[in-house]
């Protein structure tokens, strides 16, 4: 359903609670509201009569804390519900999206190209329910134009009586529509089976999405276990990026963690396995900040929780050698020869290990002038980059340590709770060179010089009371992509082929990676996706890789 006029809310409500009483409703309900931001504000519970519509307005509302400008993905009911907010003016909010509605409600257009717009946004035979401004803007169609207006978009009115507030019909243009005029424009396939290759934050986010939707996900890894490799961190940070000019990482990490934190609410134990608690950065050319939506994560957590989903089988000790396709359906062989599958549609996310299985399956073209050279060159540019945490149990009580989690040059988090215990969490080292990353004291060594910048004047007596108990050191490796933004998408440019990626979460697997899912499966699927059109081609894995040319000694003279 797509709402030009969202305002309030209560259009929405009132269909979020019509699909709840329906028998017969779909799995997922995809709803896209488009609001001015100052004119949105989510309609007060007490404002409604009906008891049930109080409570789903009391959950929206939780979920619409100050919003930014540009798309905002809520999810509700358990995930079945997939609210899709767009704070700013209609034509540009639409001009991002790049799905067909079943259903089109709101404002009528004012002119032919808002009608053009709307009709992009139309799958044909769409129900539209359009009323008429009360007061038009200046160069607005007039209302007894509108019905040539709409009939020209390919919009064809119900019969209505002549004076009234309000336009309804089918968009069922008399005129085959090209598909060129949406660069993401395909059929939504019908649930089926899906094998993801990696069992971490990426993988398990995207066998989650899937099988909320209804498909059958094989989860595959070469661990005994999820979360074998970086997502095993005992504990991690899940915080902005922050940038003076409001960068793209910036605003995708900032919607990540928002999405990531809904996630975590309704399937963690909120103080035990996650608390957003928020965090102070430190910063070393300017005043600390506060992030009030920042948390703690334990993501081996939030990665059980979402391969608990039905629907999603994990198989273990499985190292996926080599990729095959027959009549469009992929086989997968492991290193002993034996093949898994068939299934529809793979996923790979097992980070640095993507690389060597794609060549040794011939899977990515080799020619410059192939469409998917551009991926095998950012590919080819992956980095593993070492990270050391040390961790621990307080041996006795230390009066000066802070009540929340610091951040900046490293990070500290005081109180993470655990069986042993209450633990502490400091780390963690950003190191390329795998002989440097062995050294694990001389990284634990560094992990607390980090502290004591953080902690100031107490840093040094705090680092050695914490030496002086219990402590461990946990290392992983992170697959980190040229531009530090994930790879997300089809392997080469055919949404169709079935062999999709998502790679590449860095250092920022908590915030990027519940995001990174929910874009991967709205282009599988056909669906809105979850932020605009024009964000999510930084995160495309066919993007094209920027490169620096290296200056000639003309340009170093000058």
């Amino acid at each position: 359903m797509l709402d030009t006029e969202f305002r309030d809310g209560q259009r929405f409500l009132a269909a979020w609670q019509a699909w709840r009483r329906d028998p017969l409703r779909p799995r997922i309900l995809h709803y896209v509201g488009v609001a001015m931001p100052e004119g949105f504000s989510p309609v007060p519970s007490e404002a409604l009569e009906a008891p049930e519509l109080r409570q789903l307005a009391q959950e929206l509302t939780a979920q619409c804390k100050p919003l930014d400008p540009g798309f905002h993905r809520i999810t509700l009911e358990q995930g079945a519900v997939s609210l899709t907010l767009c704070l700013g003016s209609v034509d540009a909010m639409l001009r991002e999206h790049v799905f067909q509605a079943d259903t089109l409600c709101g404002r009528t257009p004012s002119n032919k190209w808002a009608t053009q717009l709307l009709a992009r946004r139309c799958k044909r035979g769409a129900r539209f329910y359009l009323s008429k401004a009360p007061e038009a803007p200046v160069g607005a169609t007039p209302d007894r134009r509108l019905p040539s207006l709409l009939g020209g978009a390919g919009f064809e009115l119900d019969e209505t009586v002549a004076d009234s507030a309000s336009l309804s019909g089918r968009f069922n243009p008399q005129w085959d529509i090209p598909s060129s005029r949406n660069p993401a424009r395909q059929v939504a396939p019908a649930p089926a089976r899906c094998a993801v290759i990696g069992a971490g934050l990426a993988g398990a986010s995207v066998a989650n999405a899937l099988a909320l939707r209804g498909w059958r996900v094989t989860v595959l890894d070469q661990e005994s276990t999820p979360a074998g490799g970086a997502s095993g961190l005992p504990a991690g940070l899940a915080v902005p990026h922050v940038s003076t000019d409001d960068s793209l990482r910036s605003r995708l990490t900032r919607n990540g963690i928002r999405l990531m934190a809904q996630h975590a609410n309704r399937l963690l134990e909120s103080g035990q396995d996650w608390e957003q608690c928020g965090v102070l950065e430190r910063r070393p050319d300017g005043p600390a900040l506060w992030h009030p939506q920042a948390a703690w994560v334990k993501p081996y957590r939030l990665v059980q929780a979402w391969l608990a989903q039905t629907g999603i089988t994990f198989v273990g000790n499985t190292k996926i050698a080599k990729l095959r396709c027959v009549d469009s359906l992929w086989l997968l062989g492991d290193v002993q020869g034996n093949e898994i599958g068939p299934f529809e549609v793979v996923v790979i996310a097992n980070a640095m290990g993507c690389s060597a299985l794609l060549k040794r399956s011939n899977a990515l073209p080799e020619s410059d002038h192939v469409a998917g050279s551009e991926l095998s060159d950012k590919l080819s540019a992956l980095q593993s980059i070492h990270g050391t945490l040390s961790h621990g149990t307080y041996a006795e009580a230390i009066p000066d340590l802070p009540a929340t989690p610091l951040n900046g040059n490293g990070c500290f988090i005081p109180h993470v709770p655990d069986a042993a215990g209450e633990q502490w969490c400091v780390g963690s080292t950003f190191e390329p060179d795998a002989l440097a990353a062995a050294d694990i004291w001389t990284q634990h060594a560094s992990n607390m010089a980090r502290l004591q910048h953080l902690l100031a004047d107490v840093g040094l007596e705090i680092a050695e009371t914490l030496d002086r108990g219990p402590v461990s050191q946990w290392s992983a490796s992170r697959c980190v992509t040229h531009d530090r933004m994930p790879l997300v998408g089809p392997v080469g440019t055919e949404l169709n082929a079935g062999l999709w990626l998502c790679i590449g979460m860095g250092s920022r697997g908590l915030s990027f990676s519940a995001l990174c899912a929910e874009l991967l499966v709205a282009r599988v699927c056909a669906e809105p996706l979850p932020m605009e059109f024009s964000l999510s081609r930084s995160l495309d894995a066919n993007r094209v890789r920027r490169k620096r040319q290296p200056k000639n000694n003309a340009q170093r003279a000058a």
